[in-house]
């Protein structure tokens, strides 16, 4: 009976380890602190279609509305952050099909630059050159 103390210890030993390691492997995923921070910077080209201007949101919020040539910096929760950007609805400009919606996942810390396209039919954000 004492010869079976250590294999029945040894055994309890690696099924502890065994669980923990799949705890591990099954935990969510971590997520940025609530307030971790990243960077939107986007800019429009100053040679851009036409010199309506663009409205852009940020979470379904207008926050800024950029004429061409014109950049904004904006601060965003680090994590998925929606997107859209759309002819503005004043003026000679009105009546032009809005963007489609689009996301990008922001790291905490990250500066992301992203620049506004214009083709004839449409208005979206696309990666910057850098």
């Amino acid at each position: 009976m004492n010869s079976l103390v250590p294999v029945l210890a040894a055994l309890t030993l690696a099924s502890t380890v065994v669980f923990a390691a799949s705890e591990a492997i099954f935990a969510p995923p971590l997520q940025p602190a609530p307030d971790a921070l990243g960077e939107l910077l986007v800019s429009r080209d100053e040679n851009a279609a036409n010199a309506c201007d663009i409205d852009l949101y940020v979470q379904n919020e207008l926050v800024a509305q950029l004429a061409p040539g014109e950049s904004v910096s904006i601060p965003v929760r680090a994590g998925e952050v929606a997107l859209r950007v759309a002819s503005s609805s004043s003026g000679y400009c009105a009546g032009q099909p809005a963007g489609s919606p689009q996301s990008a996942i922001i790291q905490p810390g990250e500066v992301r630059h992203l620049r506004i396209v214009q083709e004839q039919h449409e208005v979206f954000l696309a990666p910057a050159a850098e």
